[in-house]
């Protein structure tokens, strides 16, 4: 099918919708005005949007997301560790991270929010834990929200930028150790405060109002809503299922990733 072209574009490319959404095809879209100097998005030899990008709202022009482009938002996760070990945890002992606790139970109250299963290996009881975190990711009380990795019994606990820093860890457990106080290496960028940083939508398509392109600002249709599939975006290096999920909390884009 072709884009639906807004005043000011009139290139038309394809793009098949099966490729950005990851459910039905339902996207709510608004008008936007891409600013110049920007390459959106990325196209296949036949020029085909194949990397749809997702943009921030700034100065009322849409650029390019950029989680590291605000002063007060990070370009590193801080990060420590919940290691099991010997044995998995007994029934009512707790990690705490940020002071709020979570308590290892044989079976969990489906009605409570903060217990978590032991598993029967310390790796299913970390992924159980990590499985919590992200979960309740933005129920920490933290700014930046916390997320979690899991591998061979060990936890991760991330919170982006030198906010995350301050973010505590304990334990009360036999055989669970965690890898210190709070969590660490998070840092922020040294840029400019612009609001890049917050994602507002999606484009349609891939747009270039560079010099090589339009050399102007562009009126496009942008959509704010829908359940798009994570691995038809066009992301910064690195951004993570979780980090992007966290990202897009409160709005109405649901990122999906289709296993």
């Amino acid at each position: 099918m072709t884009d639906g072209l807004a005043h000011g574009v009139d290139t038309i490319g394809t793009f098949s919708p099966i490729q950005l959404w990851a459910g039905e095809p339902n996207g709510q879209t608004t008008q936007g005005r891409a600013a110049a100097g920007h390459v959106f998005g990325q196209k296949n030899a036949r020029g085909e949007t194949f990397k749809f990008p997702v943009v921030a709202l700034v100065g009322g022009l849409l650029v390019p997301w950029n989680p590291l482009a605000d002063g007060d938002v990070p370009n590193a996760y801080a990060s420590n560790t919940i290691t099991f070990s010997v044995a998995v945890p007994t029934a009512g002992e707790t990690v705490t991270i940020a002071g709020q606790a979570i308590t290892f139970r044989a079976a969990i109250d489906a009605d409570t929010e903060w217990e978590v299963a032991i598993g029967a290996t310390l790796a299913e009881t970390a992924a159980n834990l990590a499985a919590l975190i992200n979960k309740q990711r933005q129920e920490f009380g933290v700014a930046n929200g916390v997320i979690a990795t899991s591998a061979a019994g060990v936890v991760t606990v991330k919170s982006a930028g030198t906010a995350g820093n301050a973010v505590t860890l304990a334990e009360a457990g036999t055989n669970i150790a965690v890898g210190g106080a709070t969590l660490a290496g998070g840092t922020d960028s040294d840029a400019e405060a612009g609001g890049a940083r917050v994602p507002y939508g999606i484009l349609p398509h891939a747009l270039d109002t560079t010099a090589e392109g339009y050399n102007a600002a562009v009126d496009t249709p942008v959509f704010i809503g829908g359940h798009p599939n994570f691995d038809a975006l066009d992301l910064p290096v690195g951004t993570t299922y979780l980090e992007i999920k966290a990202a897009f909390a409160g709005t109405m884009i649901n990122v999906q990733k289709l296993y």
